[in-house]
């Protein structure tokens, strides 16, 4: 996984601050896709996702892992998708593809 510091997302000062929650904070309104597809009702949002998955990495007794570092990435191993929607699997969009959609809504 490339490393992103928090300046890339934060940018300089509050407003950028304030601008980027805003942003994380549309995960709430995003369903995931895969459950979309399979038309489950009430599907869980991508935000629902990513703190269950914090929680899971919380919880796990492995003393082989940095637990900090794995809820960290499950706290943002989902964030793009504010930018660019849930992109599930059966989308067949290739990682390219995603990047480059990525890189067109910063600019």
């Amino acid at each position: 996984m490339a490393s992103v510091s928090s300046a890339t997302f934060l940018g300089h000062g509050a407003r950028s601050l304030l601008q980027f929650l805003r942003l994380v904070g549309q995960l709430k309104r995003v369903p995931r896709t895969g459950w979309v597809y399979r038309n489950v009702q009430r599907p869980e949002s991508v935000s629902d996702h990513m703190y269950r998955m914090a929680v899971m990495a919380m919880v796990i007794k492995d003393d082989h892992l940095n637990k900090d570092r794995c809820v960290r990435l499950a706290l943002v191993h989902d964030m793009a998708e504010c930018i660019v929607g849930d992109i599930a699997p059966a989308d067949n969009i290739p990682k390219e593809e995603k990047h480059r959609r990525e890189e067109k809504r910063k600019t």
